[in-house]
């Protein structure tokens, strides 16, 4: 007996539905609907590193066409942060960071877009600052203007 479109959609839907909760929990704000093996999936998640995985869990269930991410990255049940919250946190999440010299980046936002910016003394100092903060919710992008400073001069050198 062949199923019927409406079927298959029924059990994608359940299918990612239960994919998605089996996901530690990560993905308890997301709904999901399906039609014609196209899913749509919609509600909140923490950070955009989570929708990616909920965007890349459900294309990898078989009979899905496509994926339609109508997710916000948002903290579950919170209203959306505002610029000066969001920079609160991120200097917040910098502070805290071992690999993030104390004092060295600042972080501002404007349109929910983070900007980095100060002086540290090596590339691994400015790539872990981005990672301090490129998940943090609500953030839609990452701008890194943190500068590497030019290495201190050679103390070994000889004086006349």
């Amino acid at each position: 007996m062949a199923q019927t479109s409406h079927g298959t959609d029924r059990d994608l839907q359940a299918g990612i539905a239960d994919l998605l909760e089996r996901m530690a929990g990560e993905t308890a704000h997301v709904g999901v609907s399906v039609r014609g093996g196209m899913v749509m999936l919609f509600g909140e998640v923490g950070s955009t590193a989570e929708r990616l995985r909920t965007r890349q869990a459900a294309m990898g269930v078989l009979g899905v066409r496509g994926v339609a991410d109508e997710m916000v990255v948002r903290e579950p049940g919170t209203p959306g942060a505002s610029d000066a919250d969001l920079t609160t946190l991120a200097n917040r999440l910098l502070a805290t960071d071992a690999a993030v010299p104390a004092g060295a980046v600042r972080a501002g936002v404007r349109g929910c877009v983070l900007t980095l910016s100060g002086a540290v003394a090596v590339t691994g100092q400015r790539d872990a600052a981005a990672r301090a903060v490129q998940n943090l919710p609500g953030i839609v992008g990452l701008c890194n203007d943190v500068r590497v400073a030019k290495p201190p001069v050679d103390g070994n050198r000889r004086s006349s």
